[in-house]
């Protein structure tokens, strides 16, 4: 789980609609790893989101 998160975050969930060719792949990827679907997801996303929060903090500052 990604460390900037609070463990008092509220979270949300998000759904995405994907090819079945492409789920599968996803599927067996997850199941070569020993690890949820949603959690491989989640590591993929995770560089993006820091990405994104970098670039909260950096618009934050400049308006501070």
């Amino acid at each position: 789980m990604n460390q900037r998160i609070e463990r008092n975050e509220m979270r949300k969930q998000i759904s995405i609609f994907v090819p079945m060719s492409d789920w599968k792949k996803i599927r067996h990827e997850a199941a070569r790893n020993r690890i949820p679907m949603t959690e491989l997801c989640r590591r993929w996303m995770r560089p993006e989101i820091e990405r994104l929060q970098e670039g909260q903090h950096t618009s934050n500052s400049i308006l501070h």
